[in-house]
């Protein structure tokens, strides 16, 4: 007993002798040296003649979280807004977004069994990219960050060519109202990689969900009307899941 007794005190002694190195919490400097290089990199990375990021059918998705970042980069410092003439990263803002709106196309939409999705009664809806959902949810998520919904889009050849920017991220919201998976589907409620498809999964979901919460968010100025029937839709998804 009396050596276990000692074995244990042995023990003790060892451990309380472990100098327990203090957590250094990070200098702001060097954090903003980082952002700085970071954001050095991912301009680096646009391509000068399109304005996109990235490569294959994942360009759309790419070049929006690019724009995003740079966009919040600007309210950050101090900004009025990424098209400020004095922001660094201006430029780069404006051809990262009209390589988005290149890629918006519009789409027919009408009533669904859960309701109207027009909610501006054009019949139409505008989609981005690819892969529907997932460029659709990201550039919404571009466009809100500008929180310039008046501002025109002035590029030729688009779908959107002269809409302002609250014209198309209204008609993209319609988009999804209009996609979401319909009752009688065991995906109801969620989105899919294209409309209507008839099953839902969580990543398309998230970034459906994601792009029509930045349409909407107050922080963004843009006020987007999500049809209500759209939201009660959706926590048939998230009762699914």
């Amino acid at each position: 007993m009396k050596r276990k007794i000692l074995s244990i005190l042995v023990a003790v002694m060892l451990l309380s002798s472990l100098t327990v190195m203090p957590v250094q919490a990070a200098d702001p400097d060097d954090i903003e040296a980082s952002i700085v290089k970071g954001l050095e990199w991912l301009v680096a990375q646009q391509d000068a003649v399109s304005g996109s990021w990235g490569g294959g059918y994942v360009m759309v998705s790419e070049t929006a979280f690019a724009v995003v970042k740079l966009e919040d980069r600007a309210f950050e410092l101090g900004y009025s807004g990424p098209f400020d003439p004095t922001y660094p990263y201006k430029e780069n803002v404006e051809k990262g977004l009209d390589y988005l709106f290149t890629n918006a196309a519009t789409v027919d939409i009408a009533v669904q069994p859960a309701g109207d999705p027009d909610t501006n009664d054009n019949d139409i809806g505008v989609k981005f990219g690819l892969q529907e959902t997932y460029d659709t949810g990201i550039a919404m998520m571009a466009i809100a960050a500008s929180r310039a919904p008046g501002r025109v889009v002035n590029v030729t050849g688009s779908a959107v060519d002269t809409w302002t920017y609250k014209d198309v991220l209204q008609d993209a919201v319609d988009y999804f109202a209009w996609g979401q998976t319909d009752e009688g589907s065991p995906g109801r409620g969620g989105w899919y990689y294209g409309p209507n498809e008839g099953w839902s999964d969580n990543s398309n979901s998230g970034y459906a969900v994601l792009g029509l919460r930045y349409a909407e968010a107050a922080p963004y100025g843009f006020a987007c009307t999500i049809p209500a029937f759209v939201k009660t839709e959706l926590d048939f998804w998230i009762d699914y899941i």
